[in-house]
């Protein structure tokens, strides 16, 4: 059974997203029939590149341009709140403002992936990933061990103030088969960054219900992480 946490009426988040692999890139050909998804009329076009840089001895640093072309399209909502990225290799729905929770996520990316399967046919998932980015405000001056449970640490001889810190770290999740990457910044006077990205390596089809009790199961890992990360102080201010 996944763990019970608590409700947050206004958490801090900046962005949340699901994201689709495939395992094979599908055809070029392909772009012209991706629609746009319904209430999202901003287009843009997502471009990739391959480079080749050539170091030689008393020789200039060359790149050369092995490939590059057009990978998706990405749509927006026309207040920004919400982006979906239609690509050779998968999709993205991602929710930057007014998240309503994991099962609104879900069902949008669930609604968006039916279309997508419409028009690319039988596809193979490789990846999949849920990715929760947060802001968390700490004052000027105080103590990162009333906000953060893993906050920075110097050594006691020297001034405790810490005004830019970064500190990522790679947690294999075994029994789930997944991978969490828990990477925690501060630049100050912008607010700390506790980004969360959680993903698996699998082989489903691409119409199977595993997928979606795959990224059940990621997005409860997020929550584990999340509350584990703040301290009670900082988790009731956002119930």
């Amino acid at each position: 059974m996944p763990e019970e946490f608590p409700k947050l009426s206004h958490p801090p988040l900046s962005e949340a997203l699901a994201d689709i692999r495939l395992r094979d890139e599908l055809p070029a050909a392909i772009l012209s029939k991706f629609v746009a998804p319904k209430g999202f009329p901003i287009s843009k076009e997502i471009r990739h590149s391959q480079f080749q840089v050539k170091v030689e001895k008393e020789k200039p640093i060359l790149a050369e341009v092995l490939a590059e072309g057009t990978l998706g399209r990405r749509y927006e909502r026309e207040d920004g709140s919400e982006v979906v990225q239609l690509r050779r290799n998968g999709l993205t729905y991602s929710i930057l403002k007014n998240y309503r929770g994991w099962d609104m996520l879900k069902e949008s990316t669930r609604r968006v992936w039916r279309d997508f399967l419409a028009v690319s046919g039988s596809v193979s998932v490789s990846r999949l990933a849920v990715r929760y980015i947060n802001q968390i405000a700490i004052p000027l001056g105080a103590d990162y061990d009333d906000y953060l449970t893993t906050g920075p640490r110097v050594p006691k001889s020297i001034p405790p103030i810490v005004t830019s810190f970064i500190q990522r770290v790679l947690v294999p999740f075994e029994q789930d088969s997944a991978t969490a990457i828990i990477t925690q910044t501060l630049e100050l006077p912008a607010p700390a960054v506790l980004d969360i990205d959680i993903f698996t390596e699998c082989s489903v089809e691409g119409s199977s219900a595993d997928i979606w009790a795959k990224l059940d199961t990621l997005r409860n890992i997020a929550d584990r992480i999340f509350f584990s990360s703040l301290t009670e102080k900082v988790i009731k201010s956002y119930l």
